[in-house]
């Protein structure tokens, strides 16, 4: 246990959802102290943390509160304020993880994309919509994005053609050239205080209604070892704390980063189940400064995660499948598509390992 790492060592982690949850049940593993901020004791979080503060996530008051009682803080979502969570880190002398700056950075889509040519890192063309039909006209066939806020398909408009910008909502937006893409990949990597970082696999992850259904690895391309080199140097260029995900597009000799997420991310939750350190254990590590590994190893040669989305109303029925992972957030209230757990698994092979996930994932009645 590194000096910066004790019992004593209390982490607020801000927001409810199972993010959160996850990140709490692994620092209480870790012996660390954990408190979440968020609005219900019915929340995912709150129902498993005993430091639990009821509270506004978007409250100054709230919020300045909550950081006076704890060391550090992190967060579930990239959403929140960065300029009012950098104020009140100042105010308060409390740290966070990753920073306020870097949270403001990417939870704008210009400026994250801007970030990204920075460092030389291959993402698809875009522009800052002033005006939708003139960047229709420089790009062609495109997606409009809302600047702010969009997540899970939510503010995203594919547009074909010119008749379908009739359908855009008026919103600060940029536009993007589609890409023709094989595949969707991820990958996520954490970096700590002292610099060292730790990459994840590489997995390939398949989206339905604009939400992620399952991830499978590992995943072999040959433009990866280049990639990762450079999202490294960005990471540690820009003094990055904690892990961060990188959503891709495989063109087929090349990967393009699609979009980045400060934060634990659905398409490493196989790493609860899959690797010898998941990336709730590693953020968490990363953010009380303990020493991080320098690479994970495998349980299997393949793992899979399959998630359970909500397909109605009822109460989910389930019996308990046999040789994978069940886990449950505990949400209060099912309804269509929304993301009530998931099942992990692992095998011979990464198509083996997702059979059973989805088998798994067949006796979930939602």
């Amino acid at each position: 246990m590194s000096p910066q790492h004790s019992p004593k060592t209390t982490v607020g982690i801000v927001g409810g959802g199972q993010l959160a949850r996850m990140l709490a049940l692994k620092g209480h593993e870790m012996g660390l102290t954990v408190r979440v901020l968020s609005k219900s004791s019915m929340d995912p979080a709150a129902q498993v943390c005993a430091g639990w503060v009821k509270g506004d996530p978007t409250r100054r008051g709230d919020l300045t509160a909550f950081f006076k009682t704890v060391s550090v803080i992190t967060f579930e979502s990239e959403f929140y304020s960065g300029g009012m969570f950098a104020e009140i880190s100042r105010k308060t002398k409390t740290r966070v993880s990753p920073s306020p700056r870097i949270m403001g950075l990417l939870q704008d889509r210009l400026s994250q994309k801007r970030l990204l040519v920075k460092y030389g890192i291959l993402t698809s063309e875009f522009v800052s919509v002033s005006d939708p039909r003139a960047a229709f006209k420089t790009l062609g066939p495109c997606v409009f994005k809302t600047r702010m806020g969009g997540y899970d398909g939510y503010g995203t408009f594919v547009v074909k053609r010119e008749s379908d910008l009739a359908a855009l909502k008026v919103a600060p937006m940029i536009a993007e050239r589609f890409i023709p893409f094989k595949a969707e990949l991820a990958v996520s990597i954490v970096r700590g205080k002292n610099g060292t970082i730790c990459v994840l696999p590489l997995v390939r992850t398949c989206q339905k209604d604009s939400r992620c259904l399952w991830v499978k690895g590992p995943i072999r391309h040959c433009a990866f070892p280049a990639l990762v080199r450079k999202l490294k140097r960005l990471l540690a260029a820009e003094k990055y704390v904690g892990i961060c995900a990188f959503e891709l597009f495989d063109t087929g000799k090349e990967l393009l980063v699609n979009e980045i997420a400060p934060r634990v991310h659905n398409s490493a939750h196989y790493s609860l189940d899959a690797l010898d350190e998941d990336q709730f254990t590693l953020h968490m590590k990363a953010v009380v400064a303990a020493v991080l590994p320098r690479a994970v190893s495998f349980a299997a040669k393949g793992f899979a995660m399959w998630n359970l989305l909500g397909t109605g109303a009822k109460a989910p029925r389930w019996s308990y499948p046999a040789g994978v992972h069940l886990h449950w957030y505990g949400k209060n209230g099912n309804r269509p598509g929304r993301k009530m757990g998931h099942i992990n698994a692992v095998g011979k092979s990464p198509d083996r390992a997702l059979a059973s996930a989805k088998r798994g994932a067949q006796e979930i009645r939602l």
